[in-house]
């Protein structure tokens, strides 16, 4: 492949069907389509309108030395030779070494295909291994069935329920908390 051939688009870390790339300034429109479409966004709880400039400015060099609380990756489908959503580790605490789990496909057509189970894999991969996480946490509400089927697929064991913890589509409805720890990781992928 020459330069210019894969668009800009290197992979970070590399799976089946697709690639968890950096997320790139070029895809800010993408991205805004996403994170404001109501299907889409209906469980991931972004609540306020984003505008493209908004989301520029997430990619602007930050003079802030600290280590991050974030990581996110474009989720780039290596046949369509796409982005398709994002994926990434939020809440990031460093000395207690855990984070939670997030993902999303704003391509609805993505949708029911297990790629959100093969990203999250990868990305919980790079969490224990790269960045030596201890445990990594999720939080899936009651009428997500997709994304609870998703993390008993994944390996994630239910912690607690949350009665009522979330106002969804104008009703209160449980959150689910599932983790996942290191040393039970480990033990799965020998």
């Amino acid at each position: 492949m020459t330069e210019g051939e894969n668009d800009g688009v290197f992979p970070f870390i590399e799976g089946e069907i697709i690639d968890l790339v950096a997320t790139n300034s070029k895809w800010a429109n993408l991205i805004g389509r996403w994170m404001n479409d109501p299907e889409v966004r209906q469980y991931s709880r972004n609540a306020w309108p984003l505008t493209i400039e908004e989301i520029k400015k997430w990619f602007e060099p930050s003079s802030d030395d600290s280590l991050k609380d974030f990581v996110v990756f474009t989720i780039y489908h290596k046949k369509d030779k796409r982005p398709i959503g994002s994926v990434g580790f939020n809440h990031i605490n460093w000395l207690n070494r855990n984070a939670n789990v997030f993902g999303s496909i704003g391509e609805k057509e993505y949708w029911g295909r297990e790629i959100i189970v093969e990203a999250s894999k990868l990305l919980i991969k790079y969490g224990f291994t790269e960045l030596n996480l201890h445990k990594i946490y999720a939080g899936v509400f009651t009428p997500n069935k997709r994304s609870l089927r998703a993390a008993e697929k994944i390996g994630f064991k239910k912690e607690a329920v949350l009665k009522e913890e979330v106002y969804v589509d104008g009703e209160y409805v449980d959150a689910h908390k599932f983790a996942l720890l290191k040393k039970d990781w480990m033990e799965e992928n020998k």
